[in-house]
C-alpha cells in the first residue's frame, strides 16, 4: 500500500474513468490497473467495477476509499508543511471574494498565513460571486472565494476548485419590534406583504425571481452592497432582509436584541450554502495559492 496507489483511485473517483485518469497522471492505463489490483488484493476488497455510467466504486469502495483519501490529504498537508519549512514565499496575492467569506474565515487565515510567511502581501476586492468567477477567468484575480452556484458548478476545466469546510442556511432579518420577530423559522410565502431590502443584485435577485415564478410578486425596496446599511435599514424597521448564515455570526445588531434572525425554510431557500475557492492551475505562483488554502481549512 502506498501514495501512488491512493493517488490512482483519486484520479478513478474524480473522473469516474481509468483511462481518463492514466490521461491526466501521465500513467500508462495498464499500470494503473495493476496498482489498483495489487491495491485490492493488499485490503482484501473490490474497490471498482465497470458499469455504463463510466468506472465507480463498489459498496466496498464507497466504505473504505473517503479513508483512504483522509490519509492521502494528510500526507499531502505534511508534505506542504515540511515545503514551507524549506521555502521562502514571497510577492503579491490579488484576492477577489464574496462578503461572507470576507467577513468571517478570510481574516483569521491570512493573518495565520502571514506570521509564516512574511514576505507574501495582498490585494482583496470583494464583490458578488459571478463577478469573482469573473475576475479569475479573466486573470484580473490569483485567487477568488465563492459559494457554489449553478453557474460555479460548471467552472471551466482550467481552473481549480478547493472546497472550504463551511455550509450555511439562509436567514430572514427582521426588526426586533416586528410581529414577525415571533416565529422560530419562516417561509417566504409568509412574507409576501412585507417590504424587501436585498444584498447586492445577482444572487438574491435571481433566487427571488425563481420564486416570483412560482408564486407571487415580491415588493423590493432596493439592494445594497453594504451589510451594514441593511442591518440599520431592518432594525429601524423599513423592511426584512435576506442572508446567508455567516453574514451574521457574532453580529451587534443581533447581539443587542434590535433584530432577529429567523431561519428560512422552504423554497427556493431549502438548501444549504456551501463554499470553496477557485484559482488557475496555469498560473506562475500556483504552489503559493495552494500553500495559502492550506489555512482555511485548518
Amino acid at each position: 500500500m502506498n501514495f501512488e496507489q491512493f493517488e490512482y483511485v483519486k484520479a478513478i473517483v474524480e473522473n469516474k474513468s481509468m483511462s481518463i485518469a492514466s490521461q491526466q497522471l501521465h500513467v500508462t492505463q495498464s499500470a494503473i490497473s495493476q496498482s489498483i489490483s495489487m491495491l485490492e488484493k493488499e485490503l482484501g476488497i473490490q474497490l471498482f467495477q465497470r458499469s455504463r455510467n463510466g468506472t465507480l466504486p463498489t459498496e466496498d469502495g464507497l466504505w473504505i476509499i473517503p479513508k483512504l483519501m483522509d490519509i492521502l490529504q494528510k500526507s499531502n498537508q505534511l508534505k506542504m508543511e515540511i515545503q514551507s519549512k524549506n521555502a521562502t514565499f514571497s510577492g503579491k496575492v490579488e484576492i477577489a471574494t464574496i462578503p461572507s467569506i470576507f467577513m468571517t474565515l478570510l481574516p483569521d487565515a491570512l493573518v495565520s498565513f502571514k506570521k509564516d510567511f512574511p514576505l507574501v502581501h495582498y490585494s482583496i476586492s470583494e464583490m458578488e460571486n459571478h463577478n469573482v468567477i469573473k475576475a479569475i477567468m479573466q486573470k484580473k484575480a490569483d485567487v477568488g472565494f465563492i459559494t457554489l452556484t449553478n453557474e460555479s458548478q460548471s467552472l471551466d476545466n482550467q481552473l481549480i476548485f478547493h472546497p472550504l469546510k463551511l455550509q450555511s442556511n439562509f436567514y430572514l432579518l427582521v426588526s426586533a419590534k416586528s410581529v414577525l420577530a415571533i416565529h422560530s423559522e419562516i417561509q417566504l410565502q409568509d412574507v409576501l406583504s412585507e417590504s424587501f431590502i436585498l444584498y447586492g443584485e445577482h444572487y438574491y435577485r435571481n433566487l427571488m425571481k425563481e420564486f416570483e415564478e412560482r408564486y407571487s410578486q415580491i415588493s423590493t425596496i432596493f439592494h445594497s452592497y453594504n451589510p451594514e446599511v441593511i442591518k440599520k435599514s431592518v432594525a429601524a424597521g423599513l423592511g426584512v432582509s435576506i442572508v446567508s448564515k455567516m453574514m451574521i455570526e457574532n453580529d451587534p445588531y443581533i447581539d443587542s436584541g434590535r433584530i432577529k434572525a429567523i431561519p428560512l425554510i422552504g423554497y427556493p431557500f431549502n438548501f444549504s450554502l456551501s463554499f470553496g475557492a477557485i484559482y488557475d492551475r496555469n498560473q506562475t505562483n500556483y504552489k503559493l495559492i495552494q500553500r495559502m488554502l492550506a489555512y482555511f481549512n485548518a
